[in-house]
C-alpha cells in the first residue's frame, strides 16, 4: 500500500524489523512490512505490505508500550536492492500535457513518416523522474474496456521536460516509443497509472469528446499567471506545441485608443455597424456612443449602478446593460429611458464577483450572461418568459480544470475569470475575454471551448467583434485603452454543439 508521511501530526516512527507506528489525532496506524520511501520536497511516500488501526480509547499502557519499543529517531531511506524495484509513482508530478487524436500535417513520427495520433507527458518536478513500468492507456468513449500500454524499461523524463508517444497501435521502441494503442475520434479517456506493484494507482487522467477531435487542433493543459498548483485547463490548441511548453496562440494587436471613459467596461456594437457602445461601471456611470478609435460621440447619463457590460439588439434597437452587483439585467432605449429590468438567479459569494458580460443572440432573442468567479458559470435567459422561467442553460464553466464554485477568495479561480461577453452572428459562437488570464475563448452556447487566444493585455474587461471588417475590439478598465486586434483568419476551432 501506499502511504503519504506529510498528513500525520507527528513524525513517522520507525524500528528496523519491527512494525512501523505513526500517532494521529485519532490513535495509532501501526504498519507492516516497510518497503522504503522516497523523498520529493516537503513530502514522503512510504510503502507497506498492510496496516492495522488503533484508536486513542485503547488502554494507555499498551499505546504507550507500543509506542516505547517501537520509537526510532531516523527514518531510513529504502536501500538501493529494494529502490530498484519501487518505481517513483505519487509524490512526482507528471501530468498528459497535451494530446491530438487526429492530425494531418502537424508532426510526423520519426519512424514511419505517419501523422499519428500523439500524447505528451510533461514532468512537473525539479528532479529527473523514472516511469518504467508505469502505464499508459486508453479507453473509447461508453466501453470498459481499457486498452493498456506498459512503458518500457529505461524511460524516464528530465526535469520540467517533456515525453512524447505516438498513439499508433504500432507498440514498438525505435527512435520514438509507439504505443499498442489508437485514440478513438469518438472520444474516450486517457489515463496515466503507477505500476502494478504498487496497486497501478491514477496518477493523471483526461476525458474528450468527439467534437473535441479536428484536424490539427490539440488538446493542452494550460495555467494562468501565479496560479500553477494544479494540472491546468484543458484548452484546445489551434497552435499545438508538441515537445514545448504549452502556449495560446496569440491574437495580433493592430492598434490602440485612449478612451476618456472612467472605468470602460463592456463593449457592444452599434446596430449600425459603424459604432462601439460603451459604459462606465462607476456609481452613476453613464452610456457612451463611440467611435472605432474611441472618440466620444454621445453620452446617455442614465446614472448606472456599477454596470459591467452592454449589447444592442439590432431589431428593436434596445440596449441591454449588466448591473453586476445587484445581478440584473435593464434595458434602456437610445434615449437612456430605462424600460425594464430583470434580476439574474446566482449565488455570488462577493460582491464584486458577480455579473460582468452579457450579449444577446438576435436569432432566437436570447441573453447570455457570464458571472465573473466564485462562481464562474455562463447563463442562457430568454427574458420574453416569465419571471422564474427565464432561465434555460446554467454553465459552470470550467475547462476542465478546477471548479471555483465553493471557493471563499479569488484564488479559487486559479487565475481563470470570466469578463466581457459577444455572440458572433456570422460563426454563431461566443467570445468572452478574461481579464485575470489576459486571454479570449471561443464557446459554443453550451460553454465548450472552441478555441483559445493570448491577448496579453492587461485589465481586459469589454469585446466586440465585426467580421466584416476582420477586427475585435477589446476594453481595458484600469487602462483606458480601446484595442484592436486582427480575427483570426482563417478561425480555426471545434464544431460547436447542436
Amino acid at each position: 500500500m501506499l502511504f503519504s508521511g506529510n498528513v500525520f501530526l507527528t513524525k513517522i516512527i520507525l524500528l528496523e524489523g519491527y512494525p512501523t507506528i505513526a500517532l494521529t489525532s485519532s490513535g495509532l496506524v501501526v504498519f507492516f512490512g516497510l518497503q522504503g520511501y522516497y523523498s520529493s520536497g516537503n513530502t514522503k511516500l512510504y510503502y507497506f505490505r498492510t496496516h492495522i488501526e488503533i484508536p486513542l480509547h485503547m488502554n494507555s499502557s499498551i499505546l504507550a508500550l507500543l509506542f516505547f519499543f517501537c520509537s526510532y529517531d531516523s527514518v531510513p531511506e529504502v536501500p538501493e536492492s529494494v529502490k530498484k524495484d519501487l518505481p517513483a509513482t505519487f509524490p512526482y508530478s507528471v501530468v498528459i500535457n497535451e494530446f491530438m487524436v487526429r492530425q494531418e500535417d502537424t508532426l510526423k513520427d520519426p519512424d514511419f513518416g505517419q501523422y499519428s495520433s500523439w500524447i505528451e507527458l510533461l514532468n512537473r518536478e525539479d528532479v529527473e523522474v523514472e516511469i518504467s513500468g508505469w502505464i499508459l492507456a486508453g479507453q473509447p468513449l461508453n466501453t470498459h474496456s481499457n486498452h493498456a500500454y506498459i512503458i518500457p524499461d529505461g524511460t524516464t523524463i528530465a526535469p520540467g521536460d517533456f515525453l512524447l508517444f505516438w498513439a499508433d497501435g504500432i507498440g514498438v521502441i525505435q527512435e520514438a516509443i509507439h504505443t499498442s494503442f489508437t485514440l478513438s475520434e469518438d472520444g474516450g479517456k486517457i489515463g496515466l497509472y503507477g505500476p502494478e506493484q504498487v496497486g497501478t494507482p491514477v496518477v493523471d487522467t483526461v476525458s474528450y469528446h468527439s467534437l473535441d477531435v479536428a484536424s490539427d487542433i490539440s488538446m493542452g493543459r494550460i495555467t494562468f499567471g501565479r496560479y500553477d498548483d494544479h494540472n491546468g485547463f484543458l484548452l484546445p490548441m489551434n497552435a499545438p506545441t508538441p515537445g514545448e511548453e504549452n502556449r495560446l496562440a496569440k491574437l495580433q494587436l493592430r492598434e490602440s485608443f485612449e478612451l476618456d471613459i472612467e472605468d470602460p467596461s463592456g463593449l457592444g456594437v452599434d446596430h449600425t455597424g459603424n459604432y462601439l457602445w460603451v459604459v462606465s461601471d462607476m456609481s452613476g456611470g453613464s452610456i457612451y456612443k463611440v467611435t472605432k478609435t474611441g472618440r466620444i460621440v454621445e453620452e446617455l447619463k442614465v446614472g448606472g449602478h456599477d454596470m459591467e457590460s452592454i449589447s444592442q439588439h439590432p431589431d428593436n434597437l434596445l440596449l441591454y446593460v449588466a448591473e453586476e452587483r445587484r445581478r440584473t439585467i435593464v434595458q434602456y432605449d437610445t434615449l437612456g429611458n430605462k424600460i425594464r429590468s430583470d434580476s439574474v438567479a446566482v449565488d455570488i459569494r462577493h460582491r464584486n464577483r458577480g455579473l460582468e458580460g452579457l450579449t444577446i443572440n438576435p436569432a432566437n432573442n436570447h441573453v447570455f450572461v457570464s458571472n465573473k468567479m466564485i462562481p464562474r458559470v455562463l447563463i442562457e435567459l430568454d427574458l420574453s418568459k416569465e419571471k422564474g422561467e427565464q432561465q434555460i442553460r446554467f454553465t459552470p464553466i470550467d475547462f476542465g480544470g478546477p471548479s471555483d464554485a465553493n471557493g471563499t477568495s479569488d484564488d479559487a479561480s486559479k487565475g481563470l475569470s470570466l469578463a466581457g461577453l459577444f455572440f458572433d452572428c456570422e460563426e454563431e459562437v461566443l467570445w468572452v475575454v478574461s481579464d485575470r488570464a489576459r486571454a479570449v475563448f471561443v464557446l459554443d452556447h453550451k460553454g465548450r471551448p472552441l478555441a483559445a487566444y493570448d491577448a496579453d493585455e492587461y485589465d481586459l474587461e469589454g469585446i466586440a467583434v465585426i467580421n466584416k471588417e476582420n477586427r475585435i475590439y477589446l476594453a481595458s478598465d484600469s487602462n483606458q485603452t480601446l484595442f484592436v486586434f486582427d480575427y483570426p483568419q482563417p478561425l480555426i476551432r471545434l464544431p460547436a454543439s447542436d
